[in-house]
């Protein structure tokens, strides 16, 4: 079985399985992707992005043009596919140490107590 589905207004897929249910699942899971958004309520603007991290994992996500959210396309381990909620990226929060505290925590690191030494 084929099918042939377009995903906004510029991409055209041709989807062909072996089995005629993976083909609808495919077809069906990609030409429907969130169309409301958890985070901001938005019902109206989406569009469909791309990236790649350092370990060379590709992603695509559909995108809420009013808060910036995406809803990540998922993979099954077994095949097919799968719309994630809509979320925004968080970046990890990075401690500062100030100066002062880095070398005096590196000293107290380096110390050994003599009386914890069995003997």
């Amino acid at each position: 079985m084929k099918a042939i589905i377009t995903l906004k207004d510029n991409i055209r897929l041709e989807i062909e399985e072996r089995e005629e249910m993976e083909t609808l699942h495919k077809a069906i899971v990609l030409s429907s992707p969130r169309n409301f958004c958890n985070l901001c309520s938005n019902k109206d603007d989406f569009y469909l992005t791309s990236n790649k991290d350092k370990e060379g994992n590709t992603y695509v996500n559909n995108k809420c043009a009013n808060c910036g959210a995406r809803s990540k396309l998922g993979q099954y381990k077994t095949g097919g596919y799968f719309w994630k909620e809509f979320e925004k990226y968080k970046k990890p929060a990075v401690e500062t140490a100030t100066p002062a505290e880095t070398k005096s925590d590196a000293k107290q690191d380096k110390s050994i107590n003599v009386d914890d030494i069995p003997f």
